[in-house]
């Protein structure tokens, strides 16, 4: 025998073997635990009836349930109609085959139609009687779950598998599974986004780079040919300028083929600013290929896959026979050395930017090390060291290298005071962070005149303070004009509102336009008015600049600190040309740096390629090259 039964849950039908009843099974169809049943002994009962006797009682079963009896026929021709007259009430019969005709009645002669036979028989609900009315109201109520054969309208495939009756049997499908279908629908969905968008993105790589490309070829084939005696003065510094935008373009890329590209542009630059005649211009592209070396230093995951460089040598590893390791270390080491001829008032403000630089990217410990040993020469140093550590401080007044620094020039002693300019950075320090008692080796300013030392130690001590009006005051009173300029820069760069220092130091550089000394600190202020929105101011201040390249240094400086927080396009008042007859001969490394950052700063706001190159197409043959570097710049930083 074998056991026979059906999936308690989904019903599928089984037949098994006798031996594995009571056993524990998954079912094939819903996969639901079942318990394989006992088999049933059907126990033996009356003898079965033959197949005649099982006829006849399917036959009067039938005949049972019929709906009405059968009758017998009679002979149509014996068959009579009842009549009567309506006129006269008078009765007799007619033959059937005359039902529906017309007759006469036998008593008053009036024309009358014989009545058609009425048949006695039950009305299938079943069945729609066209006979009558569309309209007519039916002699029975059909059950409200019932259809009758006028309501019978061919039956889609969707109704059959919504009913389960088109005889397939469907698998059911688990949670686990519908979950692994949705996630492929949804992989490959963001499969093909991503498709879409990562070919628009290399299409767009490809276009930066042909612009950059271009850019460098045209400037080799124009101004980089140009013989000595019709070449730009400074034109060693344009193709640095240029070259730091390439470095720059390249290693934005974060692929390990354009860092190596990003590190020889940067060292193209370097050679350029190295055989370039010694000016202040000079030194401001140097500074600004500092800046941009900062840009090669990433996280370890991106060193690891070699998209960036390591801050310091690693000395856990070792490099190859012959092999370079590259560091921002040893690549700013390089360029800062360029600076080593710099005024010191150059090498302050710059000095202060990498150290804000450096702090923010969590690199406080190689600012101190290593900008004051390679910027500063020996008798700066301990200036150097103290300015570098009260910038960290800003940002981080715990920081425990601060206070270090601060021990270390504490123990130089009296030879504290023998460095050239005289430590004024190293006495903020010391009132810092030192609380009610601090040492003081520069004497607080008592009476006018003020000398500049102490201006400027206790200036920094109000703005660290929160106190810029003080420090305002303190940085008019009486003394030398340098040593007041200066603690204006300091007063302008610390506060939140440099406005009040700015109108002060515009008013007082204008009183003084014959002093050649202000041109670096006039240099800053340039920068800090563009970058707080304050364009015109900033034009004045680099107007007041004697040396013409480093004014045309300061106008195109301003551009690049302006665009960092302007909205408004930038025309060409924004960074001016020379004449055009005195093109390319007078052509400076300030105007092409603000001819790029102004292209840049355009296509950023436009993010429009094809019209920022039509319009940087109208400008000067020498220039266009830079405004395409710009442009390709733009491109990445939206």
């Amino acid at each position: 025998m074998a056991i026979e039964f059906n999936c308690p849950h989904c019903q599928h039908a089984y037949r098994l073997k006798d031996e594995l009843a009571g056993k524990t099974a998954t079912c094939k169809t819903c996969r639901n635990k079942i318990t394989i049943p006992q088999p049933v002994t059907v126990p033996e009962g009356p003898p079965r009836m033959s197949a005649e006797e099982a006829a006849e009682a399917e036959a009067r079963a039938l005949a049972a349930l019929a709906d009405e009896q059968a009758q017998a026929e009679n002979d149509p021709a014996e068959q009579v109609i009842p009549v009567e007259c309506q006129h006269c009430n008078h009765k007799w019969t007619e033959p059937l085959a005359r039902a529906g005709k017309n007759a006469l009645c036998p008593e008053c002669r009036q024309r009358i139609k014989i009545p058609e036979p009425t048949q006695d028989q039950l009305t299938d609900w079943r069945q729609q009687h066209t006979k009558r009315p569309s309209l007519a109201k039916p002699a029975f109520e059909k059950p409200a779950d019932a259809m009758d054969m006028g309501d019978v309208q061919i039956v889609t495939g969707g109704s059959l598998k919504q009913a389960g009756a088109d005889g397939i049997e469907y698998e059911p499908r688990s949670i686990k599974r519908m979950a692994m279908f949705g996630f492929v629908i949804l992989a490959l969905v963001g499969g093909s986004m991503y498709g879409v968008v990562s070919l628009f993105r290399s299409r767009g790589v490809a276009q930066e780079d042909k612009l950059m490309q271009k850019s460098l070829e045209e400037f080799g084939q124009t101004v980089g040919s140009l013989p000595a005696s019709e070449a730009p003065a400074e034109v060693q510094l344009l193709g640095a300028v240029l070259s730091i935008a390439a470095g720059e373009h390249a290693v934005r890329h974060n692929e390990p083929k354009k860092l190596q590209e990003a590190i020889e542009h940067f060292a193209k630059a370097r050679d350029a600013v190295r055989k370039a005649p010694p000016s202040s211009v000079r030194y401001a592209v140097a500074a600004e290929l500092a800046v941009a070396t900062l840009l090669l230093a990433g996280e370890e995951q991106q060193i690891s896959e070699q998209l960036r460089i390591r801050w310091t040598p690693e000395s856990a590893i070792r490099p190859r026979l012959n092999e370079r390791v590259y560091t921002v270390h040893e690549e700013l080491r390089l360029t800062l050395a360029l600076l080593q001829g710099a005024e010191f008032d150059f090498k302050n403000h710059l000095a202060r930017r990498l150290a804000r630089g450096l702090a923010q990217r969590g690199q406080a410990a190689l600012a101190v090390d290593l900008i004051p040993l390679t910027l500063f020469a020996p008798f700066e140093q301990d200036e150097g060291r103290a300015l570098v550590a009260l910038e960290v401080y800003r940002l981080d007044k715990g920081s425990p290298i601060v206070r270090k620094v601060m021990d270390e020039l504490k123990a130089r002693g009296p030879a504290l005071m023998q460095g050239t300019p005289t430590p004024s950075s190293a006495q903020t320090l010391f009132l810092a962070l030192d609380g009610d008692k601090p040492r003081q080796f520069i004497q607080p300013p008592a009476t006018d005149p003020v000398s500049d030392a102490s201006r400027l130690a206790y200036a920094g001590k109000h703005l660290l303070d929160g106190q810029p009006e003080e420090a305002l005051k303190l940085a008019q009173r009486r003394g030398t004009p340098d040593g007041q300029v200066r603690a204006l820069v300091l007063c302008a760069d610390w506060s939140a509102d440099p406005g009040p220092a700015l109108d002060v130091a515009l008013g007082l550089v204008t009183a003084n336009k014959a002093n050649k000394a202000f041109g670096y600190s006039v240099l800053r202020l340039t920068q800090i008015a563009a970058e707080k929105g304050r364009p015109d101011q900033a034009k004045e201040l680099a107007k007041l600049i004697g040396d013409d390249g480093l004014q045309a240094w300061a106008q195109g400086s301003a551009v690049a600190f302006r665009s960092a927080a302007s909205k408004e396009r930038a025309d060409d008042s924004w960074a001016e040309l020379p004449a055009a007859d005195k093109m390319p001969k007078d052509l400076r490394a300030g105007h092409v740096w603000g001819r790029l950052w102004a292209a840049r700063h355009n296509t950023r706001l436009s993010h429009n390629q094809s019209a920022e190159v039509k319009a940087v197409s109208a400008w000067p043959t020498a220039v266009g090259p830079f405004g395409r570097a710009g442009i390709a710049l733009g491109l990445q930083d939206q």
